[in-house]
């Protein structure tokens, strides 16, 4: 009788266990943490806009010429991680030089994937995921 309960728990454990059958995906989302939907250059005067969605980033020059927009997840094919899609919660300017020694625009997405837009041609380095 031991033997048989001892039996059925490992049946039942291994059934409810995700980990006997893949690995576990969380869901765990970022909070927002955009304070404005538009950045703008102080140097040149151009406009770096979100959308209401929070996907697509729009550059705007000052005299209202668009230079280019961009989907950084769909442009660059960024793999599903933890979401379906994936919505941007940081958008920041950075006047820092940063390793290609351009003027960039931190991105980070509510699944923790996270890169960079270049200011001038809005091409999109993926950085990581945490």
């Amino acid at each position: 009788m031991k033997k048989y309960l001892s039996l059925t728990f490992f049946i039942l454990t291994a059934a409810f266990s995700t980990s006997a059958f893949g690995q576990y995906i969380s869901h765990y989302k970022e909070k927002d943490r955009i304070k404005v939907d538009t950045l703008i250059d102080k140097k040149n005067g151009d406009k770096f806009i979100i959308d209401k969605q929070r996907v697509f980033i729009t550059a705007i020059d000052k005299s209202g010429k668009l230079l280019w927009k961009t989907d950084p997840a769909i442009d660059n094919k960024l793999e599903k991680y933890r979401t379906d899609r994936p919505t941007i919660i940081y958008f920041a300017l950075d006047s820092k030089r940063f390793e290609t020694g351009k003027e960039i625009i931190w991105i980070c997405y509510s699944n923790t994937q996270f890169g960079y837009v270049d200011k001038q041609t809005g091409k999109f380095t993926f950085q990581g995921q945490d």
